[in-house]
C-alpha cells in the first residue's frame, strides 16, 4: 500500500510538472498574441510605403487578421470538441509563425493580406485553445485565466517598443517580423516538449455553440461589437495620429502605443479590485465608456501637443480596461456557456471593419476626425449601456 501511494505521488508530481510546462507555454503564447496585435500600429505606415498602398488601404491588414481569427475561433467552438488542445496550440503557433514569415517576404499587397489571414487563423486557434487548456488543467481557474491574459498585456506593451526600436534604427520590417517569429517558434517548441494530451470534453447540449436567446446577451454583444472596434482601432492608429499631428518620431509614436496598451492592462487590474468589493458592474461599464469617450475627444483635440496626446491616450486605455471583462460578466449572468461564447463572437466581429473605417476617416478627413471616431463609438456604447440600466431597473 505504501509503495502504491509513493508511486501515485511520483505520477502526480510528474503530471503537475507537465502541466506547469503547458501553462508556461500558454503564457508565452498569449505574450506572442500581444506582440502580434500591438506591433501593427507602428508597422502600418511602413507596410503602406513598402507595398505601395495608401495608409487607409494598409488598414485592411487589421480586417484580414480578424477574418482569420474569428474563423478559427468559430471552428474550435463549433467543431473541435474532444480534440487535444495542446495540438491546437501547436497548430495555432505554426500558422502564426507562417503568417509572420509570409508578411516578411510578401512581394505585393494581395500576398500580404493573405499572410494576415494566416496570422489571424493562428491567433484564433491560440486564443480558443489556451482558454480551454488552462481551465482544464488548473485548480484555481479565475486566477490562472487572469495570469494568462496578463501575459497578453505584457506582450502588447512590448510589441510597439520592439517594433518602434527596430524601425527607428533600420526601417526594416523584416527584422520586426523575425524577432516575433523567433519567439513564436520557441513557444511552439515548449508546447512540443510538454508531451501531455489535454482533451476538451465532448460538448453537452447546453455547451454547443448557439445564438443568444436572451436580450441581455444581444445588448452586451452590441457593446462588445463597438468596443472591440474602438479599442483595437485606437491602439492601431494612435501611432500614426501622433506622427501626423505632433511630428513625433517612429519610436515616440510606438512608445505612445505601448503606453496605451499598458494603461489598458492597469485598468483591468483596477476593475478586478472593484469587482472584489461587490460593486455594480453596469455602473462601472457606464463610467468606463464615458471616460474613454472623453479621453478620445481630448486626444482628437490635442493636435500637435505630444504631452496632452500621451495623457489622453493613457486615459483612454485605462478606461477601456474594464469594458471587456465587465461586459462579458454581465452577459454571462445566468446564461449558458454557449450563449456567452456567441456573445463574444458577435463582439469580435467589430474588429472586421471598424478599425479599417477609422483609418479611412483618419486619412480622408484628417487625423483628429479619425481619432474622434473612437469618441463617437464610446457615445454609442454609453447610450446602449444607459438603455440596459434603465431597462433592468424597470423590469426589476
Amino acid at each position: 500500500m505504501r509503495a502504491a501511494a509513493d508511486n501515485l505521488r511520483i505520477v502526480t508530481a510528474a503530471r503537475d510538472d507537465e502541466y506547469r510546462l503547458l501553462h508556461a507555454a500558454s503564457f508565452m503564447a498569449l505574450f506572442c498574441l500581444g506582440l502580434y496585435a500591438s506591433s501593427f500600429g507602428p508597422l502600418l505606415p511602413f507596410i503602406s510605403e513598402d507595398l505601395g498602398v495608401s495608409l487607409d488601404t494598409a488598414g485592411l491588414m487589421l480586417t484580414a487578421l480578424f477574418i482569420g481569427s474569428i474563423t478559427a475561433s468559430a471552428a474550435v467552438a463549433i467543431a473541435l470538441h474532444g480534440h487535444d488542445t495542446r495540438v491546437l496550440c501547436i497548430a495555432g503557433l505554426a500558422c502564426a509563425s507562417a503568417g509572420v514569415a509570409l508578411l516578411a517576404v510578401a512581394p505585393n499587397w494581395p500576398a500580404a493580406l493573405a499572410a494576415g489571414v494566416v496570422l489571424g487563423v493562428g491567433d484564433g486557434l491560440i486564443i480558443a485553445a489556451t482558454h480551454i487548456l488552462i481551465p482544464l488543467t488548473s485548480k484555481d481557474v479565475p486566477s490562472a485565466l487572469n495570469r494568462l491574459n496578463m501575459f497578453f498585456a505584457l506582450g502588447a506593451i512590448a510589441g510597439p517598443i520592439w517594433a518602434g526600436a527596430v524601425l527607428a534604427a533600420t526601417d526594416e520590417r523584416s527584422i520586426v517580423y523575425a524577432g516575433i517569429g523567433a519567439f513564436s517558434l520557441l513557444t511552439l517548441a515548449v508546447f512540443a516538449v510538454a508531451d501531455v494530451a489535454v482533451h476538451r470534453p465532448l460538448a453537452a447540449p447546453d455547451e454547443e455553440f448557439s445564438l443568444p436567446g436572451n436580450p441581455t446577451a444581444w445588448i452586451m454583444g452590441a457593446v462588445l461589437f463597438l468596443y472591440v472596434g474602438a479599442e483595437f482601432g485606437l491602439g492601431s492608429w494612435v501611432s500614426s495620429y501622433t506622427r501626423e499631428t505632433a511630428h513625433a518620431g517612429v519610436f515616440a509614436g510606438a512608445l505612445l502605443t505601448s503606453g496605451y496598451w499598458g494603461a489598458l492592462a492597469l485598468g483591468r487590474v483596477v476593475s478586478a479590485v472593484y469587482f472584489a468589493r461587490g460593486r455594480d458592474a453596469s455602473a462601472l461599464l457606464a463610467a468606463a465608456v464615458a471616460g474613454a469617450g472623453i479621453s478620445a475627444l481630448v486626444l482628437a483635440l490635442s493636435s500637435g501637443n505630444i504631452g496632452l496626446s500621451a495623457a489622453a491616450a493613457f486615459g483612454a486605455g485605462f478606461c477601456f480596461g474594464p469594458v471587456w471583462p465587465t461586459t462579458v460578466a454581465i452577459a454571462s449572468e445566468g446564461a449558458l456557456s454557449s450563449t456567452t461564447a456567441a456573445t463574444v463572437t458577435i463582439g469580435n466581429a467589430g474588429g472586421l471593419a471598424i478599425p479599417w473605417l477609422q483609418g479611412k476617416v483618419l486619412v480622408g478627413a484628417g487625423p483628429g476626425q479619425g481619432v474622434a471616431v473612437t469618441a463617437v463609438l464610446c457615445a454609442l456604447m454609453f447610450g446602449i449601456v444607459t438603455f440596459f440600466r434603465t431597462r433592468r431597473r424597470s423590469t426589476g
